[in-house]
């Protein structure tokens, strides 16, 4: 057992001590961090956009103008993570004015614009019973106060065409603004008080979310750590090291201690991972409103009770190990990472097929289908830690972990046995001598 652990020692600290190994460990929670932050930096860096209003239209609707505007100013202290700037009204121009026509005001627009007095300005015209709105801004604003005031200025003509038909303006706007009451609930919910409406949303899918995410997590960790298994079995064999360690230790022992060190390499990876993702929660915390906050804690605290990560990391564990001493079995047979390609493919395509699911899976994680996918266990780590965000009996879980266990020792046994013959005979690896290895006593 110390000749194991000194392979996984070896292992380990061949990964750690490169700096490739750091770069990229690095890499992903960067990225992560970067594509959160930077876009939220960004839009609480975005200034205010003044803009002016000129009314053409002779209908008076400047006040109205203006009011859209008002609503849309920058809100201080309140602003959310990905609020911009605001609109901020301006006094229009002097040299727009009510009677000047929509020609004139047009052709001084370039000179008004590069002024800097407004950033946008926002002219409206009647034609013929319809409103018109042109809206001249600078360039780096272009299409910005339209996206945010296109429905509002709809309104407008919405309550011109009512005056003009004789409909009562307070009876026009209590149609448009009239809404049916549409509440989806569940028994758990029916009976509590209305909540903010991200932490609603939390609340119902975040456990779906977080199970998806935790399912391509799986996924990968357990792809990659296997690939570097292969790799690491592949290259110390073409370079004849595999052969030195053979010398001094039995197979099992050395294919173990690969096991376990590329584990502690994973669990390396986990644990950074795992404390950037808890930073950006503590910062997400401070800036979400308090009962929002409160919330989501109440879902995530609920979510990962200390049996749900138990099970977690019972199904990753399970995986790992399937697959792990699979693909370190095939590239005992290998020199080169070509000739693992004839297995290495199949199996990938095969593992493609419970990522494929997740976008169904999300919408209905109790599907037949999925439920049935999972007992299958070369999918069961995969699709569990998503099924998992959903109440399961007990006999459910336990029956998948049963069956994942039974695969994974006759995997172990089978790996074990495939190790010992590739490393030791030099043996090609073919169907053959896969097949073969349910008969062979080595």
């Amino acid at each position: 057992m110390s000749k194991t652990f000194l392979i996984a020692r070896r292992e380990y600290l061949a990964f750690v001590r490169t700096v490739g190994f750091w770069l990229s460990l690095f890499t992903l929670p960067t990225i992560f961090a970067a594509s959160i932050f930077i876009p939220m930096m960004m839009r609480q860096s975005e200034p205010v956009q003044t803009v002016a209003v000129l009314d053409l239209s002779g209908d008076n609707i400047r006040s109205d103008m203006e009011s859209l505007i008002r609503a849309r100013a920058p809100k201080g202290k309140d602003r959310g993570m990905f609020d911009s700037g605001g609109l901020k009204l301006v006094a229009t121009p002097p040299e727009l004015n009510g009677v000047t026509s929509l020609a004139e005001a047009e052709a001084k627009m370039p000179q008004v614009l590069a002024s800097g007095r407004a950033d946008t300005v926002m002219i409206a015209t009647d034609n013929g019973g319809k409103l018109d709105f042109r809206i001249w801004s600078v360039s780096a604003r272009k299409g910005s106060v339209q996206d945010m005031l296109q429905w509002d200025l709809h309104g407008l003509q919405y309550y011109k065409l009512a005056r003009m038909n004789g409909i009562d303006p307070k009876l026009a706007h209590d149609m448009r603004e009239s809404r049916a009451g549409l509440v989806s609930l569940t028994p758990q919910s029916a009976a509590e008080p209305k909540r903010d409406g991200f932490a609603e949303g939390f609340r119902d899918n975040g456990g779906k979310f977080i199970g998806i995410a935790f399912s391509y997590i799986t996924w990968i960790s357990i792809f990659s750590s296997s690939m570097i298994l292969l790799g690491s079995v592949i290259e110390e064999k073409s370079s004849k090291v595999l052969e030195v360690l053979l010398s001094s230790a039995s197979a099992e022992s050395i294919l173990l201690g690969k096991v376990l060190g590329v584990a502690g390499v994973m669990l390396t990876v986990a644990a950074l991972w795992a404390a950037t993702a808890t930073t950006l929660s503590y910062y997400g915390f401070s800036v979400m409103p308090p009962e929002t906050a409160k919330e989501v804690q109440a879902v995530l605290t609920g979510l990962f009770s200390p049996a749900h990560i138990a099970l977690l990391l019972a199904y990753f564990c399970g995986g790992y190990l399937m697959f792990g001493v699979f693909f370190a079995a095939v590239g005992a047979f290998c020199e080169t990472q070509k000739d693992a390609q004839a297995i290495i493919g199949p199996v990938t395509i095969v593992l493609m097929i419970p990522m494929m699911t997740m976008q169904v899976a999300f919408t209905s994680p109790d599907l037949p289908m999925l439920k049935y996918m999972s007992w299958f266990p070369l999918f069961t780590p995969f699709l569990m830690p998503l099924r998992l965000s959903q109440p399961l009996p007990w006999w459910e879980i336990a029956a998948t972990l049963a069956g994942m266990g039974v695969v994974g020792l006759f995997m172990i046994n089978m790996g074990r046995r495939a190790f010992r013959h590739g490393a030791l005979s030099g043996a090609k690896l073919s169907w053959g001598n896969l097949l073969g290895l349910g008969k062979r006593e080595v």
